[in-house]
């Protein structure tokens, strides 16, 4: 994509919005499971006092799992957000180089 060319930018543009979408509703939803994850872990145990529940369940492997996961997802997501808004400033350098050259034209044509 270097040449200004609407239709591949576009394209560009859906894909990378895409990706980013299904990206960030990934990461969404595994941090939306977050406090039931730990609600689960917590549930785990049967003895001892809550607090000392709460500390086990928040270093299960399950909820350590959970939690490693949903940065996993999170790296993926912000990646992806990355990826989508440097393709919206190349589409707008496109763009602006394009104008700029059409106003070069309209110059040196005595416009």
């Amino acid at each position: 994509m270097n040449e200004y060319e609407p239709t591949k930018i576009y394209h560009a543009l859906m894909d990378a919005g895409a990706d980013y979408a299904d990206k960030r509703a990934a990461f969404c939803q595994l941090d939306d499971l977050t406090k039931s994850m730990l609600a689960d872990a917590y549930t785990e145990f049967k003895d001892g006092s809550a607090a000392e529940k709460k500390e086990k369940a928040l270093a299960s492997d399950m909820y350590l799992s959970h939690l490693k996961g949903l940065a996993e997802s999170r790296r993926a997501f912000l990646v992806a957000q990355v990826k989508y808004d440097s393709t919206k400033a190349y589409a707008d350098a496109l763009r602006t180089k394009q104008s700029t050259k059409r106003a070069e034209m309209n110059n040196l044509s005595g416009r």
